[in-house]
């Protein structure tokens, strides 16, 4: 008995020794910067396996580890890994906290846009680039999208001061939709009849952009149509890790004026919240292209001989309000609903096919909600779009003069003002957009395999009250919804394939897949990848269901019409269009994306891929329409034709829009930046374009006449473009920074529509000749685009954490530089920003 309770006595003493050296270990990792707490970050004790990752509030705990010195490692995506030592031989519980640094080095940023999930940008399976924090901190200006001209890959275009553009892998328009845009997972293409991305015309604000991810190649596979050949994903801050207020001010040449404001503040552990506003205003350049009036060929004979005029402009004033409001609650530590409202009113000038609009008034707006959770994910808003009193430049021109000079009856100015500026000339549409979508993600980590899946659905309710589109009495909606499912399989020797499969379905273009596949090889600090995908981008609801002064329709299910020299009582030999298909692309890449020697960082892109169905320019169809997708209409009585007394129609006339093109389109897009130290970096980008479009394939007859034109076969991109970087940083005491862009494109010609830029026609009204045939007159071509080599120059400091100012100067030596159709060359622009950031007020935790 007594050698019984002696054993049990020895195992309460050795428990009591072996409690007196055990300990608990807690604290909390946030940013160094900021203050804010990093949920997900990892805490390893090192030499262990030991791991804990951080929860929405950055707390970790390991509730038993034994006591003496203890190194744990802090790791989190985009942050400089730090090495925390603790101390202890008492039982007692330990605090370890730590403050991350974020990583600036290039290829250390963290990106989300590739596969719906954080990686870093060098493990992402396509070509992505990002546009970041310190990008915008060191901007004067407030349209981000100058940044964007830095960027290989991509063919910015700059029509006017406030204006830009973007397009990827040529084969570009005046009237591009083959771009898709999106804020915080929000579709943000304009939610009117057009479709066009929005860009610096929404409503969010620099103050608020934690970066922009810009993906190039097919990306319809995760976010369905239209991500046709590049997807700009524009990220905001979360209020809980940017708090405080920023008040920004920036002035320069071209009466710019742009005054901003972003406050967020985190309530308690529940509630968070920001608003965001800006005003800003400027002028364009005064600048005039020229519009033909008179009697031209094929008008009436009443307004006097042909004449070319400038543009009947007054107002060059560019404008812009807009601003948002966001709350936060956080259900749980890990599942939160934000809510979100935001708009914007702005004026400018804009460039399309056809010539200039004066868009005035023009609004955008939005309400979403969304449920966020690291495995699910659920979004649902609906935008709304007015295009006010927008103008169309050259028809009101001409109308105006030719009303003037009318030998029938000339107007007064007073009367011919109201005339050119009636319904038609004059814009009207109210239209509106409610998308939804569900998102699910799955871990299998013994498998290695990562699942994503996902569920979309949009509906469109355009409202054209009759003018542009055939909506006079009958409303127009169109709906798709989608699906998606995604699996990342990682491999032995670092390999990981992704698949990624969608469908969709149109109610206007019927059922489409779009495959995506994915193998990428870790090498290293970088990785090759090798893509395939495909995509396809659909036509407008203006493509579809035009009905611009009764005489361009659109032809999205075919339009039923009465052919020249038919009997109007033949009804057999009535016709309809064929209808039009979405554009489709299937692309081919290889690429490599990494870090050498701790210095030199590497990124390079080939791409190959086949591009069918583009929309064609409008095309003369000589018939009288009388159902456009099935809606009743009334062909305008001027292009209607007549019918003489045999019952027979003659010379009528309508424009409409069809398929065309089977073209393979490559190029090769690299990047290269060295970091010599802390100071200094350079950087090169390169971007080439080639394509068989230039052949004479028949499959490449827009108008269909049978003959492919110099029009029919044009890049309307350059083949080579190109830019240095040199960026001084960390002067006085990190202070000061210094960034030179050396840009330079290859000259090119550009048609789109009545739009022409050549070398060959430079200075004379726009033609296109066909061999037999009657030459196509467009509007006056100033010449090719590009052919420059510009300077842009900017610099800023920090005076402390709470003021800073920048300068930026774009065109720094003034060179001629035209980038874009029926737009003046872009001089030397000014910028100078003053910014104050006051810090929350709330003490940190």
């Amino acid at each position: 008995m007594k050698i019984v309770l002696l054993f049990f006595l020895l195992l309460l003493f050795a428990a009591n020794l072996f409690s007196q050296n055990a300990i608990s270990l807690s604290g909390k990792i946030t940013d160094k910067q900021t203050g804010a707490p990093l949920p997900g970050a990892t805490v390893t004790v090192k030499g262990s396996n030991l791991t804990a990752v951080t929860d929405n509030e950055g707390y970790y705990r390991f509730p038993k580890l034994n006591a003496g010195t203890i190194v744990l490692l802090v790791s989190y995506v985009g942050y400089e890994t730090e090495e925390v030592v603790s101390e202890s031989t008492n039982n007692i519980a330990l605090v370890a906290n730590a403050a991350l640094i974020p990583d600036s080095r290039i290829g250390n940023e963290v990106v989300i846009s590739a596969t719906k999930r954080e990686e870093k940008i060098t493990n992402a399976p396509a070509s992505i680039h990002v546009i970041g924090i310190k990008d915008f901190n060191r901007f004067a200006g407030s349209n981000v999208n100058e940044l964007v001209s830095k960027i290989q890959g991509v063919e910015y275009t700059r029509s006017g001061v406030d204006e830009i553009t973007f397009n990827a892998r040529g084969l570009n328009s005046a009237f591009n939709v083959k771009v898709m845009q999106l804020v915080d997972g929000r579709n943000s293409m304009a939610a009117l009849s057009g479709g066009i991305a929005i860009f610096n015309n929404g409503s969010t604000n620099k103050e608020d952009i934690e970066r922009i991810e810009v993906v190039l190649g097919p990306q319809s596979a995760l976010y369905g149509p239209n991500a046709h050949n590049v997807l700009f994903n524009y990220i905001t801050k979360d209020p809980r890790k940017y708090q405080g207020t920023t008040v920004a001010v920036s002035a320069g040449s071209q009466q710019q004026f742009s005054s901003r404001i972003r406050h967020a503040a985190k309530i308690n552990n529940k509630w968070a919240y920001k608003l965001t506003g800006e005003h800003a205003t400027g002028k364009d350049y005064t600048w005039y292209d020229t519009v033909y009036a008179g009697n031209q060929r094929g008008t009436p004979p009443f307004y006097g001989p042909p004449v070319a005029i400038p543009e009947r402009l007054h107002d060059f004033t560019f404008r812009r309000y807009r601003g948002e409001a966001h709350v936060y609650y956080s259900i749980t530590p890990k599942a939160d609903i934000i809510v979100s409202a935001g708009g914007v009113n702005f004026t400018r000038l804009q460039v399309t096919t056809t010539g200039r609009n004066q868009l005035r008034d023009v609004t955008y707006s939005f309400v979403q909600a969304r449920f966020v959770h690291p495995r699910f994910f659920a979004n649902v808003y609906n935008t709304w779009g007015n295009l006010g009193k927008t103008l169309l430049i050259t028809n009101y021109t001409r109308d105006f003069w030719n009303s003037t000079h009318d030998t029938r009856g000339r107007l007064s100015p007073d009367s011919a003002e109201i005339y050119a500026t009636r319904l038609g000339n004059r814009v009207k549409e109210r239209s509106e957009r409610l998308n939804a979508d569900l998102q699910y993600n799955y871990k299998f980590k013994k498998a290695g395999l990562f699942f994503v899946a996902g569920l979309s659905y949009q509906k469109d309710k355009p409202n054209g009250f009759g003018i542009g589109l055939v909506d006079s009495f009958q409303k127009i909606t169109t709906t798709q919804y989608g699906a998606v499912v995604q699996l990342e399989k990682t491999l032995p020797w670092n390999l990981r394939v992704i698949s990624t499969t969608r469908f969709d379905h149109h109610s206007t273009f019927g059922n489409f897949f779009a495959p995506r596949f994915a193998l990428t090889k870790g090498i290293a600090d970088g990785t090759i990848r090798v893509t395939w995908g495909k995509a396809y981008a659909m036509p407008s609801i203006l493509n579809q269901y035009a009905g611009v002064n009764r005489f361009l329709f659109g032809n999205g299910k075919g339009i039923y019409y009465i052919p020249n020299e038919t009997n109007m009582s033949d009804t057999a030999s009535f016709k309809t269009t064929e209808a039009l298909k979405a554009e489709l692309v299937n692309t081919w890449e290889i690429g490599y994306k990494g870090t050498i020697w701790n210095k030199l960082f590497i990124d390079i892109n080939y791409y190959n891929g086949i591009s069918k169905n583009f929309i064609s320019p409008t095309i003369t169809v000589g018939g009288r329409v009388l159902k456009v997708g099935g809606i009743r209409v009334t062909h305008n009585p001027i292009f209607a034709g007549t019918v003489n007394p045999n019952n027979i129609l003659k010379g009528a006339q309508f424009f409409t829009y069809f398929n065309y093109g089977d073209v393979r389109t490559y190029g090769l897009d690299i990047g290269i930046n060295y970091t010599f130290n802390k100071v200094f970096n350079a950087g090169v980008k390169y971007s080439w374009f080639g394509s068989d479009i230039t052949n004479d394939n028949s499959t490449n007859d827009a108008n269909k006449d049978n003959y492919v034109s110099p029009e029919e076969k044009s890049l309307n991109a350059p083949k080579h473009r190109a830019a240095l970087l040199l960026n001084v940083q960390n002067l006085c005491k990190g202070k000061l920074f210094v960034n030179v862009v050396v840009r330079w494109v290859q000259q090119y010609d550009f048609y789109s529509g009545n739009l022409i830029g050549t070398a060959a026609g430079k200075g004379r009204r726009g033609i296109v000749t066909r061999p037999g045939m009657d030459t196509l007159f467009k509007n006056f071509d100033w010449g090719p685009l590009g052919g420059f080599t510009s300077v842009d120059l900017s610099t800023g400091y920090q005076f402390n954490q709470m003021i800073s100012i920048n300068l930026g100067v774009t065109n720094l030596f003034n060179t001629r530089q035209i980038e874009f159709v029926g737009s003046p060359s872009v001089g030397r622009l000014i910028m100078a920003e003053l910014k104050v950031q006051v810090p929350s007020g709330k003490k940190k935790e």
